[in-house]
Order: C-alpha cells, then sequence, then structure tokens
C-alpha cells in the first residue's frame, strides 16, 4: 500500500496539470478509449482501461489472483511504466500484473512531470507544493523530435533536439530531467 500512496503523491504535478486542462478544455482527467481515438471501434465496448490524462494508459487487475492482464492498448508507440519496454498499440497486449503493479503504459514522445521519489518517500512536511522539488522525464524520444508539458501554474517544460528547458512561472523550484526508454 506504501508504494501506491508514494506512486500517487509523486503524481500530483501530473495530476494537477490534467486538472488544469480539464477546467480549460472540458476534457476530463480519466478518458475512455473513444476521446483518445474515436475511429477505433473497440472504444465503444471497452469497459476495463482508460487514459489518465494525456500521456498515460492503465489497466487494472479486476480478476482476484490474477498475475497477468490482457488489455487493449490505444494506436501508437507505449512505454510500459514498470519496465520501459517499447510496445505498439492497436492491438491486445498481454502484461505481468502482480499485486505491487497495475498495467500502466506511457505515450512514447511523452514528458511526465513528478516529485522526485526520494522527497515524496522522506515525508512531504510543510513544504509548500509549489516550492517542491519536480523531475521531468521524457519517455522514450518523440518522433517529431520536440515535447512539452504545462503544469498547472503554467510552468512550461520542453524537450527539443536532445535539450531541456522550463519557463518558470512558479517559484524557481528544482526540477531535474531524466530519459527513460
Amino acid at each position: 500500500y506504501r508504494e501506491f500512496v508514494l506512486l500517487h503523491e509523486r503524481l500530483v504535478p501530473y495530476i494537477r496539470a490534467a486538472a488544469a486542462t480539464a477546467e480549460r478544455s472540458g476534457l476530463p482527467i480519466v478518458r475512455p478509449l473513444p476521446l483518445i481515438d474515436p475511429t477505433d471501434e473497440r472504444g465503444w465496448r471497452l469497459a476495463d482501461a482508460y487514459g489518465f490524462g494525456p500521456a498515460r494508459w492503465v489497466a487494472p487487475v479486476l480478476e482476484s489472483g490474477a498475475t497477468e492482464r490482457s488489455a487493449w492498448l490505444p494506436r501508437g508507440e507505449w512505454l510500459e511504466f514498470w519496465s520501459g519496454d517499447l510496445v505498439a498499440g492497436g492491438r491486445e497486449v498481454t502484461v505481468a500484473a502482480p499485486r505491487e503493479r497495475i498495467p500502466v503504459w506511457v505515450r512514447r514522445g511523452a514528458i511526465l512531470v513528478t516529485h522526485p521519489r526520494e522527497h515524496v518517500a522522506a515525508g512531504l512536511g510543510d513544504t509548500p507544493e509549489s516550492q517542491r522539488p519536480l523531475e521531468a522525464t521524457l519517455w522514450g524520444e518523440p518522433t517529431c523530435g520536440r515535447a512539452k508539458a504545462r503544469l498547472a501554474d503554467g510552468t512550461a517544460i520542453r524537450w527539443r533536439g536532445g535539450q531541456w528547458s522550463a519557463d518558470e512561472c512558479g517559484s524557481g523550484r528544482e526540477i531535474s530531467f531524466r530519459v527513460r526508454g
């Protein structure tokens, strides 16, 4: 349970950014397949997997005792969250699903902004959220050579041609950058 709480707290910047997008555009944080790919006919029957924000696909395990999960993955290229393995979408995939890991994929070329694990695990104390450090992770090189994530406070984090930049609207907090996959 502790690992899931840590993961949830790490995702706060991503969740807040998705909430800000929902406020601006009306696009919900939790997205059924027809909102991600309206041309995929399977989406109208798919009830056990969903998009979470702009860059993640989640397929919770619904069967007691299951150790793997088959799930429809939307078209495109995805990286399996836990292993970093690149997976082609637009098809059914089977992934290991031990109790401690929810099957999750991240769209290739997406930037996920989180709080660093070490910071969250040490306890958040009374550090204001706007001063907590951030970790920007590029999940696989984007096919167009660039990627961008905008946080709820307006901070824009970009990756272009191998270079990172951040236009901070906040208080000048520490941002570390990494590439996965």
